[in-house]
């Protein structure tokens, strides 16, 4: 990974309010963070755009994406998404602003077996007592719909569809990761998640061929 290639040059203060040196120590703890977790992990002329993109955005830069929306990660399988998502919840942690990954497949089976979505929406019952900042991932691949006792629901539709009544009221973000196509989002949550996405999300499309071995 070349340190001089995260950070693109032409960032200028008047879009940021940190300073040249704090920037540079942020771009050396994502690095950090980079290598101790994912050791294999690569910037490259593939992804080096979006990483640049989503290094600005999670440091409160104005930027290429807006800050008052939610990230949308999509592409082919084994572009490294998820690996983005979790560097950057990493990263963000040392801010004291980090957010969770929730695996979407996981998320359906506890709705199976427990019926409780409150901490993926509302989260009334969990710390700070409201809603917060998450991620959801491999968007796409859960059980639809999930079945709790006979109540079937298809739990990922219900919760965007709630955390987006939680953006608009609260400025809460979603981030979500997926493999499908907007056909295939909307043949699986319905013309309202694929008409929404766009207000509430910067779409984020990363290419390449799979980085998986």
């Amino acid at each position: 990974m070349r340190l001089n290639r995260l950070l693109d040059n032409r960032t200028t203060q008047s879009k940021c309010n940190l300073s040249t040196e704090e920037l540079t120590i942020r771009k050396n703890a994502f690095l950090d963070i980079a290598k101790n977790n994912i050791p294999d992990f690569s910037i490259d002329e593939r992804n080096r755009e979006v990483i640049n993109n989503l290094f600005f955005y999670f440091n409160g830069i104005e930027g290429k994406y807006k800050l008052d929306k939610g990230i949308w990660l999509f592409g082919d399988i084994g572009t490294g998404k998820s690996s983005l998502m979790y560097l950057f919840s990493e990263f963000k942690k040392l801010y004291f602003d980090g957010f969770k990954i929730h695996i979407c497949s996981k998320v359906s089976n506890d709705y199976a077996i427990n019926g409780d979505l409150d901490k993926y929406t509302y989260n009334e019952k969990g710390y700070p007592g409201g809603p917060v900042n998450m991620c959801f991932d491999e968007l796409g691949r859960e059980t639809i719909p999930a079945n709790y006792y006979g109540q079937k629901l298809n739990v990922m539709q219900h919760i965007l569809h709630i955390r987006y009544s939680l953006w608009q009221s609260t400025g809460v973000k979603t981030f979500i990761t997926t493999n499908d196509d907007p056909s295939a989002i909307e043949s699986k949550y319905g013309d309202f998640i694929r008409d929404r996405n766009r207000e509430m999300f910067n779409i984020v499309l990363l290419q390449g061929k799979s980085r998986r071995k």
